[in-house]
């Protein structure tokens, strides 16, 4: 069965998949850094969903991101604005100056862990934030989560839908110089065509390593459990802490 996944390409960007983050956890992020016109790192901006809302608040940006079609999307976005793209990995990126805040959305699990605190705490002055944010999506209404939690357990059963599909929060490790800590949780919902809801499954990495054909066959089979549209629960976890 190959016309599940033509569809859902037929769905767009996965920018246009991604849900954003909410205008407050932009806010909380501000009042604890304190920026005073200092400017701030973003890591792995992608095509600029986060950076957009820090932007629209005034704040300076360097974002860093690896993807050279991903920075190519930011370029034209941030056109005007005060935010500089550099086409890099953080752990090759060498800042020429340090920032008050660094902030990653959806992205700080994909920096090699033997180097990325020490990268952070390098590039952040004494006294600086790091903040790490992402969304945790699931289905709103228990149904719809038990069709989709049956059509793995035929297709994919290796795969516990019913669990969190991204990495556990990373610890605030001492040694690399962060002091106070502070967390939040966001909770919100928005309702999304069921194609669409299928597609980012389609992009977690756990689905990746199916065969073709069985996830094919699994999306297809919920695509054809499910109504047209998903209501969609999302939190949006905030993690940040200040610098020594």
């Amino acid at each position: 069965m190959t016309e599940v996944p033509e569809r859902l390409r037929r769905t767009g960007s996965r920018d246009r998949l991604r849900l954003g983050y909410p205008d407050e956890l932009v806010a909380d992020v501000l009042a604890y850094a304190r920026l005073d016109g200092q400017p701030a790192l973003e890591v792995g901006a992608g095509s600029g969903r986060a950076t957009m809302k820090f932007v629209a608040r005034g704040i300076k940006i360097t974002a860093v991101e690896p993807n050279a079609r991903l920075a190519a999307v930011l370029t034209r976005r941030v056109a005007g604005a005060p935010v500089t793209v550099a086409v890099s990995t953080f752990e090759d990126y060498v800042p020429d100056r340090r920032f008050g805040l660094l902030f990653s959305a959806q992205a700080w699990h994909r920096v090699d862990p033997a180097v990325r605190w020490r990268k952070a705490a390098e590039a952040v002055t004494p006294g600086g934030v790091v903040a790490l944010f992402w969304n945790r999506e699931r289905p709103a209404d228990r149904a719809v989560n038990d069709e989709i939690r049956a059509a793995h357990q035929v297709y994919a059963p290796r795969i516990p839908f019913d669990r969190e599909m991204l990495p556990d929060p990373p610890p605030w490790p001492g040694i690399h110089g962060l002091a106070h800590r502070d967390s939040h949780v966001y909770r919100w919902q928005v309702t999304m065509p069921t194609v669409d809801f299928v597609a980012t499954l389609a992009t977690r990495s756990a689905y990746t390593t199916l065969e073709p054909e069985t996830r094919s066959t699994l999306f297809a089979d919920i695509l054809r459990r499910l109504d047209n549209e998903v209501r969609v629960a999302v939190d949006t976890e905030l993690y940040q802490a200040r610098t020594r």
